[in-house]
């Protein structure tokens, strides 16, 4: 997870860089003053989290959070203060958390878990689809093992069923780029989450296999190369 700290004090900047370092794998980035924080968000438009004082000599924090946001809709923001009383002004703004100083190495796990789950629920994508036995139900991007083309249509293999659905392959794809698929095949799109191990095969394909379920999926050559070029397999 790619995180920014903004604040204009140097030992609380460098307890929550601390604090970041210590929760788990991230890339935390910083800033002692909003307009260097600004120039930071633009040059990594991929930051996922930015952790905010409000109090600050330039700007407020809550304005730098408007500009953040102005940047990188899809930003969680995390207001840090020893101030209670800008707690609703904060969630206004559309923060996901609020911590109050001086805060734990728990608080700094609990506000990043809270995040995991909120990026989880943003990634599951719903489908309302007809099964082979004509039964209308809704599910889940993380219920789909992958998908096969047919034709124009195509077919989602979930573990009860097989289920055909009117969009094509390529469209299915686009709808699924940020939830963990992958278009191993012109014909097959796989959810990476539901693979249980993968094998090199005769010229040099992949073979996947899944958790839940028997079927065995095979690369393309190109499939393969580009699986290889992104995951190092």
């Amino acid at each position: 997870m790619k995180i920014l700290i903004v604040d204009d004090e140097k030992i609380a900047l460098l307890r929550l860089k601390r604090l970041l370092n210590e929760s788990g794998s991230h890339l935390v980035l910083s800033a002692n003053s909003p307009s260097e924080a600004l120039s930071i968000l633009e040059k990594n438009p991929d930051t996922e989290v930015a952790f905010i004082d409000i109090k600050m000599p330039e700007i407020s924090g809550l304005e730098l959070a408007y500009k953040f946001l102005a940047i990188n809709e899809n930003l969680f923001i995390v207001f840090q203060t020893a101030y209670e009383d800008y707690a609703l002004e904060a969630f206004k703004v559309g923060a996901i958390d609020y911590l109050l100083k001086p805060f734990t190495l728990e608080d700094v796990k609990r506000v990043l878990g809270r995040i995991e789950k909120f990026k989880e629920a943003k990634k599951d994508i719903k489908f309302m689809v007809k099964t082979l036995c004509g039964e209308y139900k809704i599910i889940s991007s993380h219920d789909i093992f992958y998908i096969q083309a047919e034709l124009k249509d195509s077919m989602i293999r979930t573990k009860e069923d097989y289920i055909y659905y009117p969009l094509s392959i390529s469209k299915l794809e686009e709808r699924l780029k940020d939830s963990n698929f992958f278009r191993i095949h012109k014909s097959y799109l796989i959810n990476l989450k539901k693979v249980k191990s993968i094998e090199t095969i005769h010229q040099s394909k992949l073979l996947f296999k899944f958790a839940g379920i028997d079927d065995i999926i095979t690369s393309s050559k190109e499939g393969a190369k580009l699986f290889r070029e992104k995951f190092g397999k």
